[in-house]
């Protein structure tokens, strides 16, 4: 269909534009893909946010070098981000915190395994059940495939990583968080990991993301807030902050 418009100069006269053709039937390969998600972790040496990806548009794999209770504020900071989460934990009572904030928003897996997690269909956030996240403090790695498919993200909080392991050979992002665990980080990563993980400082964390090869150094965020809900019982989390 070819369209033409007067419009009227800045003098008496009119101008005529020129005719163009438009295919109105061309429409498709224009799509809308989800932006990618993250979630907040803390700030570099520079000072800038330093985030995780997760509750994206695809499957999320993470895995972390450290004590259990990181996988409970991250699991706070999902909650706050609209998903669903499912803990396999091997200390459930530590877990009260997070239960009080959370509602009937967290669930525990019975049982060593994830069972037939996600039991509900991962959507995004605000949709039906929304994104669908899984913890695991287990010696063993939740299934590689459990993080397969839109919507879902899956975390494994270990001190020593299983050899072989699928889930943390196609890990996205691994979290390092102390000097200690380097030799652990050499192994799964290589040597040059391992390096940058033993030169972390006190409060220093850090997080490799092995597809693209890269890794930054820095100091978690955490609220007061999140520290009372991690540590109930404690003299800050009976004054509320």
């Amino acid at each position: 269909m070819r369209k033409e418009r007067a419009v009227r100069g800045h003098g008496t006269g009119t101008a005529v534009i020129p005719a163009e053709r438009w295919r109105d039937e061309e429409r498709g390969g224009v799509h809308a893909l989800p932006v990618a998600a993250g979630i907040h972790l803390g700030t570099d040496r520079a000072g800038r946010p330093v985030s995780v990806p997760a509750l994206g548009g695809t499957g999320t794999r993470i895995g972390v070098l450290g004590e259990s209770l990181f996988g409970r504020l991250f699991a706070l900071r999902l909650l706050a981000a609209g998903a669903r989460v499912t803990a396999s934990t091997r200390v459930p009572d530590q877990w009260s915190g997070v239960r009080l904030a959370a509602g009937d928003r967290l669930e525990f897996a019975e049982g060593e395994g994830i069972g037939d997690w996600p039991d509900r269909t991962p959507a995004p956030p605000t949709v039906e059940s929304g994104p669908q996240a899984l913890i695991s403090d287990r010696r063993r790695p939740p299934p590689a495939a459990s993080a397969a498919g839109p919507w879902r993200t899956v975390l494994h909080v270990t001190r020593a990583v299983p050899r072989h392991s699928r889930f943390w050979g196609g890990a996205d992002a691994v979290l390092t968080l102390d000097a200690q665990f380097a030799p652990m980080a050499a192994r799964v990563l290589g040597e040059d990991a391992g390096r940058l993980a033993a030169a972390l400082a006190p409060g220093e964390i850090a997080l490799f993301r092995p597809a693209a090869g890269t890794a930054e150094v820095l100091r978690p965020d955490v609220s007061p807030g999140e520290t009372a809900l991690l540590t109930p019982g404690t003299p800050q989390a009976r004054r509320g902050g």
